[in-house]
């Protein structure tokens, strides 16, 4: 499956789960088990809601713009060191209502990713930086720009989905993966002029994050 050509409504990572629970709601519904078939109407709902895959059009116009990857809100922005080299760290934490699908921040090339296997502790959990399903990607810009932007998940049943091989090259907005709760960390080169603070709204494949080469 290749989740930059998932253009449906629904993400095709759902069509499984919702059909199963679309399934037993119209057995219940058929055979009067009200109970159960609230209950599994309130499973196929929200699972609608976690798999719901809609268009987005980019709104940034300027070739050095960086798109959000995710949906969410902005936790913090801040200054890190990376293999000695300074960073700006920009941290956004999606939740399950959010949508889910994560898109890539520019046109550009794969780099290269790693995916870590593991647990779905809360993130508040000390041991969640060290166990829990991560994701890490490279992209490197038309221009020889790199981002590194990781992605954590937190307290869900859903698997962190990525979809790319190393050189792959990527459009503005398209999609590469999914997250369905999680923190992810976009880390951007010294030069970016970041263009959102905390407690900001974003949204994959809109929402600019900030420019590159403009501090």
């Amino acid at each position: 499956m290749s989740v930059q050509n998932d253009t449906f409504i629904l993400s095709k990572r759902g069509w499984l789960l919702s059909g199963v629970i679309g399934a037993l709601f119209l057995f219940f519904m058929m055979t009067g088990l009200h109970l159960f078939e609230f209950i599994t109407g309130a499973l196929l709902l929200a699972v609608l809601i976690i798999f719901r895959n809609p268009e987005r059009n980019t709104t940034a116009t300027e070739a050095e713009g960086i798109i959000s990857s995710v949906d969410g809100v902005v936790l913090s922005v801040e200054e890190t060191l990376i293999d000695n080299q300074k960073m700006i760290k920009v941290t956004i934490m999606n939740s399950l209502w959010d949508v889910s699908m994560l898109r890539a921040p520019f046109d550009g090339v794969v780099e290269g990713f790693k995916i870590r296997h593991g647990a779905s502790l809360p993130l508040y959990n000390p041991m969640a930086d060290t166990l829990n399903e991560k994701a890490v990607i490279s992209f490197r810009s038309l221009k020889g720009d790199e981002i590194f932007i990781e992605h954590l998940s937190e307290q869900s049943c859903f698997p962190i989905g990525i979809e790319l091989e190393k050189s792959q090259k990527l459009k503005e907005g398209s999609r590469y993966g999914f997250l369905a709760k999680g923190r992810s960390i976009l880390y951007l080169p010294e030069t970016t002029r970041v263009s959102v603070n905390a407690g900001i709204t974003v949204r994959a494949g809109e929402s600019v994050i900030g420019y590159m080469n403009a501090a």
